[in-house]
């Protein structure tokens, strides 16, 4: 089984706007509490390509060491996914998308989404974080507007 999540929102900013503040790790974790600590970011390259190294946790789970590459497709979407051969993806794989809409009057709707994929007997831990990851991403995407609109 496969959790998935997604919700949208409307921000009074540019796609490029909100993607970068998303790509600024260290900003962005103020939003997402998934995110603990940001390790490192490269990119994106002038493909569009990077990765980020950081400290995350899941609810009830403990913090650990992750690596995420991502695409950045100017300024439109960004894709973030779990790297192979890290320790986390014996536990789970992550799918992670921003894509975003100009609505034609300055403002942009933003849907953010996540995939997990746990394997083995980590799948017992699929029915709790489908308790919580949706309600974990609206709060998200709240907070997310506010933190761009606080900037303006």
């Amino acid at each position: 089984m496969t959790v998935t999540a997604s919700a949208h929102t409307s921000i009074d900013a540019e796609p490029r706007t909100i993607l970068e503040f998303v790509l600024d790790l260290d900003r962005y974790r103020a939003v997402d509490p998934k995110i603990v600590r940001v390790g490192s970011v490269r990119g994106p390259d002038a493909e569009g390509h990077g990765s980020a190294r950081l400290w995350g946790r899941l609810p009830g789970l403990p913090p650990a060491l992750d690596r995420q590459d991502f695409t950045l497709e100017r300024w439109r979407k960004l894709t973030f996914v779990g790297a192979p051969r890290q320790p986390g993806r014996l536990v789970f794989d992550f799918v992670g998308t921003f894509e975003c809409e100009p609505s034609g009057d300055g403002s942009t709707i933003v849907t953010h989404a996540y995939e997990f994929t746990f394997h083995g007997p980590f799948r017992l831990y699929e029915r709790r974080l489908a308790r919580s990851l949706q309600q974990e991403l609206e709060t998200e995407m709240t907070s997310l507007a506010a933190a761009l609109g606080a900037e303006r």
